[in-house]
């Protein structure tokens, strides 16, 4: 079963490589970039890539499958490989359906190795997207898009596998590979022995079809007897693995029919996957655990708002798309935070000098500060009542509706100070000890990351969970009448803002 250490790894391993423009461009070749989007079935935007395995969120609606297949028309045929045009994928309408495209519709992409910018207009007169007649020279990448209606199980469809699998005959066999066999166990947290792809047939006609059979400990079964899920895994890593190199694989809500634990999974392969093969690949998902799984450079939320779809990269939580999606619906008043952390320490310091505004605002993590202001700046364009409150390093700017978390730092590194640690030693036993031991245990990490793995770091020392240590430590913080009167400040500051 895949921890953290596993995800940590294959994080490592593809940024060695990403962020050397030689290794990239060697490895991954003509990815895409930037994908903009004008007037295509209301999406009005561009996106930016910045990961070869990158995850699409959103609320049902915003736009993530028309992304997807739009993707899908960047590159040419390549070889024998498969190729989409827009045509493929976006039409007019049926008859009382609002236009899909009209004046000025287009899409264009970019390339991370510097080929040319492909720009794809539609005309309106000849009803048709009009693609660059001098092809000779388009990128081209082999394609392959894996819609969710692909692993529907046999016995939902009662096709001829599952009627007459007594008559079914073997008429070949290609074995899995045991590096595919480790991968599909290392998804589903399950030890299997061997696998295969059998071509099987009847003897009354010339039809035949594929049928994955996989043997665990001493028992060998096939598709008909596999779960949902399980039986997915084992044609999509066979179907995966058999694709050229180079490859730019499109995923539409893979973790249908998973657990948890193998969402988690499939994020561990799809990273170790294109590091391997140099695949690009990108994955429509509602899915928590591959969301949270890939590193923020791969997440992508896209926001339905009131007249548009407004898109952020690196966003910390997909909790975010929920929160926003339903706060904008209701013109819910919104405050903007970067991360988790930042919003239990905003929290906490609510509950104690404004309790009664908690149930009037969402809290939203975006991601990064940057993303704070964007997101501000967006959603007041909208109409949203909505500021940013970044971290303490940040500072406010007031006229752009941005505030700042007080403490000056950024807050776990605010509650770790050595004034708070000594004030939480009444709530921690031997918090200081713990916390040198602590330091010299993650030695290795950047300045930016250990305030972070310090808190975590400290729950080892002291025995009790990260919530309780921030408990602890938050307390210890309010416990200071100076930072109170901090505390107190901010929210004075903000809100006559916020309304």
């Amino acid at each position: 079963m895949i921890n953290e250490q596993d995800l940590s790894n294959a994080i490592k391993k593809i940024e060695e490589k990403w962020s050397n423009p030689n290794a990239r461009n060697a490895k991954w070749g003509n990815c895409l970039k930037d994908v903009t989007v004008q007037n295509v079935r209301g999406l009005d935007c561009s996106i930016e890539i910045q990961h070869p395995v990158t995850a699409i969120a959103g609320i049902n609606g915003s736009g993530k499958t028309t992304f997807l297949q739009i993707c899908t028309t960047a590159f040419s045929k390549f070889d024998k490989g498969r190729f989409y045009r827009m045509g493929d994928w976006i039409r007019n309408g049926m008859h009382g359906d609002s236009p899909v495209v009209g004046l000025g519709s287009q899409v264009s992409f970019s390339f991370w190795d510097g080929s040319p910018t492909l720009a794809i207009p539609y005309s309106t007169q000849g009803k048709r997207w009009n693609y660059p007649k001098k092809t000779k020279n388009a990128p081209q990448r082999n394609v392959e898009f894996i819609g969710v209606a692909a692993f529907s199980p046999r016995i939902e469809r009662k096709d001829i596998v599952h009627v007459f699998k007594t008559h079914v005959k073997i008429r070949k066999t290609d074995n899995l590979s045991q590096e595919m066999i480790q991968s599909i166990s290392k998804i589903l947290g399950i030890n299997y022995d061997l696998g295969n792809i059998h071509t099987v047939g009847l003897d009354s006609n010339k039809w035949s079809d594929s049928i994955p059979q996989i043997k665990r400990h001493a028992i060998t079964y096939s598709e008909a007897h596999m779960g949902a899920g399980e039986q997915k895994i084992v044609r999509l890593v066979s179907i995966l693995e058999s694709l050229p190199e180079k490859s730019l694989i499109v995923l539409e809500e893979p973790e249908i029919t998973l657990h948890p634990d193998a969402q988690r999974g499939l994020a561990w392969y799809l990273m170790n996957l294109s590091l391997r093969k140099g695949h690009q690949i990108l994955i429509a998902t509602h899915s928590t655990e591959i969301f949270e799984s890939l590193p923020d450079c791969s997440r992508v939320l896209l926001i339905k708002t009131k007249t548009t779809v407004e898109v952020f990269n690196k966003v910390s939580s997909l909790k975010a798309a929920r929160v926003l999606g339903r706060s904008l619906i209701i013109n819910k008043q919104l405050i903007l935070v970067e991360d988790e952390f930042a919003k239990s320490f905003l929290i906490e310091i609510l509950r104690r000098v404004n309790r009664q505004i908690i149930s009037q605002i969402s809290i939203v993590a975006m991601g990064s500060d940057d993303d704070v202001r964007r997101a501000v700046e967006k959603f007041r364009r909208e109409g949203v009542k909505c500021i940013g409150i970044r971290d303490g390093d940040k500072g406010e700017n007031k006229e752009q509706h941005l505030f700042s978390l007080p403490g000056g730092d950024a807050p776990e590194s605010v509650l770790v100070e050595s004034s708070n640690l000594k004030r939480a030693s009444k709530y921690i036993s031997d918090i200081e000890s713990c916390f040198e031991r602590a330091k010299l245990n993650i030695a290795y990490v950047s300045a930016s990351d250990f305030s972070k793995k310090i808190i975590k770091r400290l729950g080892i020392e002291t025995g009790l969970s990260d919530t309780q240590v921030f408990d602890r430590l938050m307390s210890a913080w309010l416990d200071s009448e100076d930072n109170i009167k901090l505390c107190g400040n901010l929210c004075g500051s903000f809100s006559s803002s916020i309304e």
